[in-house]
């Protein structure tokens, strides 16, 4: 009976440690969705600016939500083709006095002319399809599709108010800002295997109406729970400022978390402070910006 206990007690002591997470163990984190695997990914943004415009006050808040259903086409050579269905998009625009309201999921709710139109031009835009290609590094190749997504856009208004908008819609989503954005929710892993406490960087650069802006990203592992990594983002976001029409400097603050076998995300809070100096005429304008976005991913 004794030996019977000690063989049970001990196979309860091995089987237990080997389904306990090892949180002081290296992991890899790579984009490996495999061909044939869905994602789900979501991003709500909430947006404030304030400031003063030649004596007049500036006071915008603004959300933003986009979804999109990603599907792994294929690998070859490192590189993944990805097809991205747009599921969702809604935006709430309250910009001194004038507001813009469109909900892909509530069509119906748009009464007013403003609304309306740009609800025929984002309604275009629901269930669209581009492409892009993604390495393991979360590096983005060549983007495709969202050139003619957004000549559809433009050919769903006639009037000059309603070319103007979609013009202005299309300048925001153009293939350059999707690679953009898309580099920007990807390009987070680590080019070696980590352990809790470790940390990485990398830089990016992107353009912010016309102003070149850069981050440098600072990541560190703070833990892992089952196969997510928990990730501390820590941004510091610069301009080149002299001869732009605009300066900026900032921070971006956070955490993310991702699953580990397939380096998608699944969580994200992210906080962005951005203050800027506008040149109008000679005359240094200072803004202040706050964004703020949750992500969330799935498998599906």
């Amino acid at each position: 009976m004794k030996n019977f206990l000690t063989v049970v007690i001990t196979a309860s002591m091995v089987f237990g440690c080997n389904n306990k997470p090892a949180n002081d163990e290296a992991v890899t984190l790579k984009f490996n969705l495999q061909p044939g695997m869905n994602y789900e990914y979501d991003m709500d943004m909430n947006m404030s600016m304030k400031g003063n415009v030649s004596g007049q006050n500036v006071d915008m808040h603004n959300t933003m939500a986009t979804g999109y259903h990603f599907k792994s086409l294929s690998d070859s050579a490192g590189w993944k083709k990805m097809q991205a269905t747009i599921s969702h998009i809604a935006m709430n625009i309250n910009s001194n006095g004038q507001k813009i309201n469109y909900d892909s999921d509530k069509p119906g709710d748009t009464l007013d002319v403003t609304s309306h139109t740009m609800a025929k031009v984002l309604g275009t835009m629901k269930d669209a399809q581009f492409y892009f290609n993604i390495n393991s590094k979360g590096e983005v190749g060549s983007v495709s599709g969202i050139d003619d997504m957004m000549q559809h856009a433009m050919s769903s208004v006639n009037s000059p108010a309603g070319v103007a908008m979609a013009s202005g819609v299309s300048s925001s989503f153009n293939e350059d800002n999707f690679k953009q954005n898309l580099q920007q929710s990807f390009n987070m892993y680590p080019d070696k295997p980590v352990k809790p406490g470790d940390t990485w960087t990398n830089a990016t650069t992107m353009s912010s109406q016309g102003t070149p802006m850069k981050m440098d990203n600072t990541y560190t592992l703070q833990s892992v729970t089952d196969s997510v990594a928990n990730i501390k983002v820590d941004s510091k976001i610069t301009s080149p400022g002299a001869g732009s029409a605009m300066g900026l400097n900032g921070t971006m603050t956070g955490t993310m978390k991702f699953d580990i076998p397939t380096g998608i995300a699944v969580d994200g809070d992210l906080d962005m402070n951005i203050n800027m100096s506008i040149n109008t005429g000679g005359q240094l304008t200072p803004m202040t910006t706050d964004i703020k976005m949750k992500i969330t991913g799935k498998k599906s």
